[in-house]
């Protein structure tokens, strides 16, 4: 399968493409087939040693990692604006780890281009979260003002105004927040269950009930946004721990044992695009889990 991609790669390049047109619009307009049976010579050669050469694989592999920075490049312009200063400053430090990994030495080694192109998949993973994280706190501030705070012998929550803020929400904050929300829709639903049997007409007592019902799975949903943005802060800061753990061992390790370390990381980062990407109404994540196939370094070669 790897070689018939690499084949069918080799065959829809522009140069190859182009050149093929040429050469039948050449046979057709010289009514003369010996051009076009000349390429078809050409093109069998080319398909035959071409898509197996180390210079073919050095193309897609180029092709690959410019494809791969040009997606985050796209994605960092949607989602950027949206960060607040703090993770727009952490943001900013990864890439610049990112440019310090490595060594002169291991320039054209398979497990460091592996090494790299996981790397770029976390960076992309931690533009997606820190989204994810933005739109979240939004989602828990807007209900909080939803319906103002209840009396409860504690201080309300205060909301931090947009979303450019100096720092995201920490951890206390969210817990602060779901508690206030939770104890809100608690303290309505007591109150239609209370009314609910003085009510002696059904329609009335019908929407009551399905008031209830509502109230109810809301709660649920907020302690679910905030379980996912605790995981989320924990997840950014995961990534960045694993860049500086990177940047540490790249000399001092062994290839496998580094790779162990970012697989072990990329692993968590999908399972936690999973559980986003079912997190309705919110939209779907752009990546799917696995980063929409990572360049295999090695496919080449089989």
């Amino acid at each position: 399968m790897r070689g018939n991609r690499k084949h069918l790669e080799a065959f829809q390049e522009n140069y190859n493409t182009i050149g093929l047109a040429a050469v039948v619009a050449l046979s057709a307009i010289t009514l003369n087939p010996l051009p076009l049976l000349g390429a078809v010579i050409v093109e069998a050669a080319y398909l035959l040693f071409i898509p197996d050469s180390k210079w073919y694989d050095a193309r897609l592999s180029r092709r690959y990692d410019q494809e791969v920075l040009d997606r985050r490049r796209k994605l960092a312009e949607q989602v950027y604006p949206t960060l607040n200063v703090e993770t727009k400053s952490r943001f900013v430090r990864l890439e610049q780890v990112r440019g310090q990994i490595g060594d002169p030495t291991f320039q054209g080694k398979r497990w460091f281009q592996e090494v790299l192109r996981k790397l770029d998949y976390l960076l992309e993973k931690f533009l997606l979260f820190a989204s994810k994280q933005t739109q979240f706190e939004s989602y828990l501030t807007s209900v909080l003002e939803e319906g103002g705070h209840i009396e409860s012998g504690k201080p309300p929550v205060k909301s931090r105004g947009s979303v450019d803020v100096a720092k995201p929400r920490d951890e206390a904050w969210v817990k602060s927040v779901v508690a206030t929300i939770k104890e809100r829709y608690e303290v309505e639903i007591e109150e239609i269950m209370h009314s609910m049997p003085d009510e002696a007409n059904l329609h009335n007592q019908a929407v009551l009930d399905k008031r209830r019902e509502i109230l109810g799975r809301r709660k649920l949903y907020v302690e679910q946004i905030g379980e996912i943005l605790i995981n989320l802060g924990h997840q950014l800061r995961l990534i960045e721990d694993t860049f500086g753990l990177i940047n540490d061992e790249i000399r001092a390790r062994s290839p496998e044992q580094v790779l162990v370390d970012i697989d072990d990381v990329v692993y968590q980062s999908d399972n936690l695009s999973e559980t986003l990407q079912e997190m309705s109404p919110f939209e779907q994540m752009p990546l799917a889990a696995g980063s929409g196939r990572l360049y295999d370094v090695n496919e080449n070669r089989a």
